[in-house]
Protein backbone atom coordinates (compact mmCIF):
# COMPACT_ATOMS: atom_id res chain seq x y z
CA UNK A 1 0.00 0.00 0.00
CA UNK A 2 3.01 2.50 0.83
CA UNK A 3 4.37 2.08 -2.90
CA UNK A 4 0.74 2.73 -4.24
CA UNK A 5 0.40 6.27 -2.73
CA UNK A 6 4.50 6.88 -3.14
CA UNK A 7 4.01 6.41 -7.10
CA UNK A 8 0.56 8.34 -6.68
CA UNK A 9 1.47 12.71 -6.74
CA UNK A 10 4.32 14.51 -5.63
CA UNK A 11 6.97 16.65 -7.49
CA UNK A 12 9.21 13.85 -8.78
CA UNK A 13 5.93 12.55 -10.37
CA UNK A 14 4.58 15.60 -11.75
CA UNK A 15 7.86 16.73 -13.03
CA UNK A 16 8.35 13.54 -15.07
CA UNK A 17 4.89 13.03 -16.24
CA UNK A 18 4.45 16.21 -17.79
CA UNK A 19 5.41 17.68 -20.66
CA UNK A 20 7.68 21.21 -20.15
CA UNK A 21 8.01 20.74 -16.77
CA UNK A 22 11.76 19.13 -16.30
CA UNK A 23 13.01 21.84 -18.21
CA UNK A 24 11.44 24.77 -16.74
CA UNK A 25 12.51 24.19 -13.58
CA UNK A 26 16.08 23.71 -14.57
CA UNK A 27 15.98 27.28 -16.90
CA UNK A 28 14.20 28.32 -13.63
CA UNK A 29 16.62 27.27 -11.34
CA UNK A 30 19.50 28.46 -13.20
CA UNK A 31 18.06 31.95 -13.98
CA UNK A 32 16.91 32.31 -10.64
CA UNK A 33 20.56 31.76 -9.41
CA UNK A 34 22.18 33.92 -11.96
CA UNK A 35 19.89 36.66 -11.13
CA UNK A 36 19.86 36.67 -7.28
CA UNK A 37 23.86 36.15 -7.66
CA UNK A 38 24.20 39.04 -10.09
CA UNK A 39 21.89 41.43 -7.29
CA UNK A 40 23.90 40.34 -4.56
CA UNK A 41 26.90 41.43 -6.61
CA UNK A 42 24.85 44.70 -6.73
CA UNK A 43 23.50 45.50 -3.98
CA UNK A 44 25.26 43.59 -1.35
CA UNK A 45 21.99 42.77 0.47
CA UNK A 46 21.02 39.04 0.90
CA UNK A 47 17.54 39.89 2.00
CA UNK A 48 17.06 41.38 -1.32
CA UNK A 49 18.72 39.25 -3.37
CA UNK A 50 16.61 36.15 -2.56
CA UNK A 51 13.59 38.30 -3.89
CA UNK A 52 15.70 38.79 -7.08
CA UNK A 53 16.29 35.10 -7.00
CA UNK A 54 12.83 34.39 -6.61
CA UNK A 55 11.44 36.49 -8.78
CA UNK A 56 13.77 35.56 -12.05
CA UNK A 57 13.46 32.27 -10.69
CA UNK A 58 9.42 32.50 -11.41
CA UNK A 59 9.34 34.93 -14.27
CA UNK A 60 12.21 32.37 -16.27
CA UNK A 61 9.39 29.38 -15.37
CA UNK A 62 6.63 31.30 -16.87
CA UNK A 63 8.39 32.91 -19.54
CA UNK A 64 9.22 29.08 -20.87
CA UNK A 65 6.39 27.17 -19.40
CA UNK A 66 3.75 29.26 -21.48
CA UNK A 67 4.82 28.86 -24.91
CA UNK A 68 5.88 25.31 -24.54
CA UNK A 69 2.89 24.47 -23.25
CA UNK A 70 0.76 26.46 -26.03
CA UNK A 71 3.07 24.42 -28.87
CA UNK A 72 2.25 21.28 -27.23
CA UNK A 73 -0.84 21.87 -27.37
CA UNK A 74 -1.34 22.86 -30.85
CA UNK A 75 0.72 19.52 -31.40
CA UNK A 76 -1.55 17.49 -29.92
CA UNK A 77 -4.66 18.40 -31.65
CA UNK A 78 -2.77 17.76 -34.79
CA UNK A 79 -2.26 14.92 -34.29
CA UNK A 80 -5.86 14.34 -33.17
CA UNK A 81 -7.38 15.56 -36.44
CA UNK A 82 -4.20 13.45 -38.57
CA UNK A 83 -5.94 10.39 -36.44
CA UNK A 84 -9.50 11.32 -36.42
CA UNK A 85 -8.78 11.45 -40.52
CA UNK A 86 -6.98 7.81 -40.64
CA UNK A 87 -9.48 6.57 -38.62
CA UNK A 88 -12.58 7.95 -41.11
CA UNK A 89 -10.39 6.72 -44.20
CA UNK A 90 -9.89 3.24 -43.10
CA UNK A 91 -13.28 3.22 -42.13
CA UNK A 92 -14.51 4.48 -45.85
CA UNK A 93 -11.99 2.14 -47.58
CA UNK A 94 -13.90 0.31 -50.20
CA UNK A 95 -17.27 2.28 -49.91
CA UNK A 96 -19.35 3.82 -52.50
CA UNK A 97 -18.28 7.08 -50.81
CA UNK A 98 -14.48 6.84 -50.79
CA UNK A 99 -14.93 5.37 -54.21
CA UNK A 100 -17.03 9.47 -54.64
CA UNK A 101 -14.71 11.11 -52.95
CA UNK A 102 -11.23 10.09 -54.87
CA UNK A 103 -13.16 10.77 -58.14
CA UNK A 104 -14.10 14.71 -56.90
CA UNK A 105 -10.26 14.89 -55.55
CA UNK A 106 -8.89 13.64 -59.40
CA UNK A 107 -11.43 16.48 -60.78
CA UNK A 108 -10.33 19.17 -58.58
CA UNK A 109 -6.60 18.38 -59.32
CA UNK A 110 -6.83 17.91 -63.00
CA UNK A 111 -8.61 22.02 -63.06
Amino acid sequence: MAADSENTWGPKHFIQNTPCARNSFLYGMGGGAVGGFAYFLWTSNPRRSYHALMASFTATVLLYWVPCRYQYAQKRMKQRMINQGLKTHIVMQGTPEAELLASAQEAGDKS
